[in-house]
């Protein structure tokens, strides 16, 4: 005997016992769609790795990912096409609120900034290969889908870079502008493109940078906040850091609040809320299993990735840390160097 039948006959012999009548046919066919539903919630595997996306969470669905790979070393990036996600020649392909551009950035090596990206109108199907002013790292769309925004550098014959501002490119005319601001941070190796990237400071007409190279957890550490032509606009003192290992927008959907981490030497994160218009941590939760920030679901909901013995979750939290549901789980297989290809950076978009 099926679930389904199981269910039905229980409600109808429950119903008799109370002396209400049996449901009509229609009303146990209703039944029955119900459950039928709830027995098909659709898990869609991730391809490139053993993840799943649980593809009616919500609000939001999966629309990219990229996966780590070689000790660290690369990023495969993956792109939503329908049911199916398929790799492509970008170490990112990061897909725009309302879902209609992507930005893909080429080269699957994570430790080398580009010269150009690639601007994807998924509505007519043209690719639009851009030349930019200065190498760079970091895509982050703005919240309207219309400006894309990336951190600039200078680069130097070590090898070193040097990180001198920020470009913005808007899709409506595809010109990359160019702004120098903030301390002239050199990074190397494993921070580039993970140090002292930019970020929006909610909407697009701001954006913000972690300021000085003081430890997260200090009093002193600062972030600074900048307007579109470079000027500097204020500062938050001692609230954390933005997660700079994510992809993700640190600001709230309404721009109220925004997020940041504080990681102990075991890579455990302590997520911090902080009010903008104040600068006040209103909120702060962490855990041994927490790992990373990695985006707002919607202003009383954050994205974080967890832990747990061999199983990576990417989890939708409430701002106290609780209430979790899960989103993505993935099994990480360990071989004796490295762990396979696995989840890194992931990319959720409004489905409406």
């Amino acid at each position: 005997m099926t679930i389904r039948a199981l269910i039905t006959g229980f409600v109808a012999v429950a119903l008799t016992m109370t002396g209400v009548q049996p449901a009509s046919a229609q009303e146990s066919s209703t039944l029955a769609g119900s459950v039928r539903a709830a027995e098909s919630k659709p898990w869609i595997k991730l391809a490139g790795t053993s993840g799943k996306v649980n593809d009616e969470a919500g609000k939001l669905r999966l629309a990219s990912y990229s996966l780590v790979f070689d000790a660290g070393q690369g990023h495969y990036g993956y792109l939503r096409e329908g049911g199916k996600f398929v790799k492509t020649p970008y170490r990112a392909a990061l897909v725009a609120p309302g879902e209609r551009w992507v930005a893909g950035i080429p080269d699957y090596r994570l430790w080398t900034a580009q010269k150009k990206i690639d601007l994807i109108d998924r509505r007519t199907g043209r690719k639009h290969t851009v030349r930019l002013p200065a190498p760079v790292t970091s895509p982050e769309w703005s919240q309207d889908g219309r400006t894309l925004l990336l951190t600039a550098y200078d680069e130097h014959r070590d090898g070193s870079l040097t990180i001198i501002g920020f470009i913005t490119l808007d899709v409506a005319d595809r010109v990359a502008r160019l702004v120098k601001a903030g301390p002239r941070h050199i990074v190397s190796n494993w921070s580039i493109g993970r140090e002292f990237r930019f970020f929006f400071a909610g909407g697009s007409t701001r954006v913000l940078a972690r300021h000085n190279e003081a430890d997260d957890s200090s009093p002193k550490s600062r972030i600074a906040v900048y307007d579109l032509r470079g000027q500097l606009r204020r500062y938050y003192t001692g609230v954390g850091a933005p997660d700079e290992w994510s992809a993700a927008q640190v600001f709230s959907p309404s721009g109220r609040l925004f997020a940041t981490v504080v990681r102990d030497d075991d890579s455990r994160a302590q997520i911090r809320i902080v009010e903008a218009a104040t600068g006040k941590v209103v909120h702060r939760f962490g855990g041994k299993d927490v790992r990373a920030f990695m985006g707002w679901y919607d202003d009383a909901h954050v994205i974080v990735q967890r832990e747990r013995g061999r199983t990576q979750l990417f989890q939708r939290v409430d701002l106290s840390g609780g209430a979790g549901l899960d989103l993505i789980r993935e099994k990480l297989v360990a071989n004796p160097a490295e762990y396979e290809p696995h989840l890194e950076r992931v990319n959720f978009v409004r489905s409406d």
